[in-house]
């Protein structure tokens, strides 16, 4: 609230409906479950796309495999695990990156099909 309420004291301050895309580039998809309205926020340009899932994940290793696995700290387990297994299956058709947050360093990479179920690949990491 600290951090919001003087932009809408100021009049600076718009929502937006879920899965809109507010301006060219920029737009949301909805994924409640771990928490009410999560959504994922995307960001496009001249063909490419990288979707920021937020708390999709919450441990890279098993959820992947096991995307039917919830946490405590989902506040809607079963809406948070048909919110995980549609954002996985986007990120695949889709093709595009996605950073997530509780995925091991970088935490950007691709989502793919493997004999298991899903598998994370993260994309190469250079400091030049």
């Amino acid at each position: 609230k600290e951090s919001v309420q003087p932009y809408i004291d100021a009049g600076k301050f718009q929502t937006f409906a879920d899965n809109a895309t507010p301006v060219p580039g920029l737009g949301s998809i909805l994924y409640a479950g771990h928490t009410p309205g999560h959504s994922g926020i995307v960001v496009e340009s001249e063909g490419e796309k990288i979707v920021f899932w937020g708390d999709i994940t919450h441990g890279d290793i098993l959820q992947f495999d096991e995307p039917d696995v919830a946490i405590e700290f989902d506040v809607d387990q079963k809406a948070a695990i048909i919110a995980r297994d549609l954002a996985f299956r986007q990120a695949v058709e889709g093709r595009y990156l996605v950073a997530g947050a509780h995925i091991a360093f970088p935490g950007i990479g691709h989502v793919r099909t493997d004999s298991t179920n899903y598998d994370w690949l993260p994309v190469n990491y250079t400091t030049l």
